[in-house]
């Protein structure tokens, strides 16, 4: 294990006096909880942070990209976590016409269809094995039903595949994405594997967008993350390196004080959507953006394929 900003980072923030928790009940420490006039004036330039409405200024980069996501109008983590993902990679330089990059758990999220108007190939791994969500088998046989705009059909590629068992060759991408999905594919074995496989395909000095759900409260859930899970999993990995600014774990105190009540059916529709509740938890997303160790130059070393399974008659 070796020491990093990252680390240094999150120990001097649990060690500090837990001011926000007195007037937060059961928002732990490592979160830094602010009124909201005070977050409206913070510049918050990393990328690696809890979503806030603070977020959805007018003429910036993120509301932009937001736009031409096609986004319905309204402040909800999804939008964000599409926005952000798109915005990371492309300050990161990852993106351009060249670039290949790789989903998992993709759904049919708009970015999809962003980068496959932007890069040369994207493509979209899901189980898809369940029409009540996102990753419907409906993707599979017409990926234009789900589009939010038009876009290049012939540079996205839509695959069954299992996070965990990604059955491509090593260093193939030049980024990959996976939002909000990591959580959900099982067991923490499954989830560190899935994460070795992301990084494992990623060429060297490629960015994986990893944005998850974050436990807000001193509870333990079998698929939302604690902090100190978020750092052994992700913060930690030997392959990869946290790049775009050190986590910013502030938030809204409105956020926190009117949760989204996820056992309230009239809930789930409101806007602002950024912080939910089950009972006494309240979670979150949080975004981070890691780099694969090793000399950039050494990558894309691998041809991205033209043919062979999923990629008949392509150009």
């Amino acid at each position: 294990y070796v020491e990093g900003p990252a680390m240094n980072f999150l120990r001097a923030v649990t060690r500090s006096e837990p001011d926000q928790q007195r007037s937060n009940p059961g928002i732990l420490s490592v979160f830094t909880v602010l009124p909201d006039n005070e977050m409206r004036e913070r510049t918050r330039n990393s990328l690696n942070r809890l979503p806030d409405p603070s977020d959805w200024s007018p003429c910036t980069t993120l509301t932009d990209v937001m736009a031409d996501l096609c986004q319905p109008v309204g402040i909800h983590r999804k939008s964000w976590e599409y926005a952000i993902c798109v915005e990371g990679l492309m300050n990161l330089g990852v993106v351009d016409g060249n670039a290949a990059g790789l989903a998992v758990g993709a759904g049919s999220e708009a970015p999809l269809y962003y980068f496959a108007n932007t890069i040369r190939r994207m493509v979209a791994t899901d189980l898809y094995d369940n029409e009540q969500h996102e990753g419907t088998p409906a993707m599979l046989a017409d990926p234009r039903a789900f589009a939010p705009f038009a876009y290049r059909e012939n540079h996205l590629e839509v695959l069954r595949m299992g996070g965990d068992d990604l059955t491509f060759p090593d260093a193939m991408f030049d980024f990959v994405f996976c939002l909000s999905s990591i959580e959900h594919f099982g067991s923490r074995a499954v989830q560190a594997k899935s994460l070795d496989e992301m990084a494992r395909v990623l060429r060297p000095g490629g960015i994986a967008c990893i944005i998850t759900e974050i436990i807000l409260t001193d509870h333990h859930d079998a698929e939302y993350f604690r902090m100190e899970e978020i750092e052994e999993m992700f913060l930690r990995h030997p392959q990869l390196d946290l790049v775009g600014g050190d986590p910013d774990l502030s938030i809204s105190a409105s956020q926190v004080a009117y949760p989204v009540d996820i056992s309230n059916s009239d809930h789930i529709s409101r806007s602002p959507h950024i912080v939910l509740k089950r009972g006494d938890m309240l979670w979150t997303s949080f975004s981070m953006f890691l780099r694969k160790k090793g000399p950039a130059e050494a990558g894309r070393v691998v041809p991205f394929p033209t043919n062979g399974p999923g990629f008949a008659n392509r150009p």
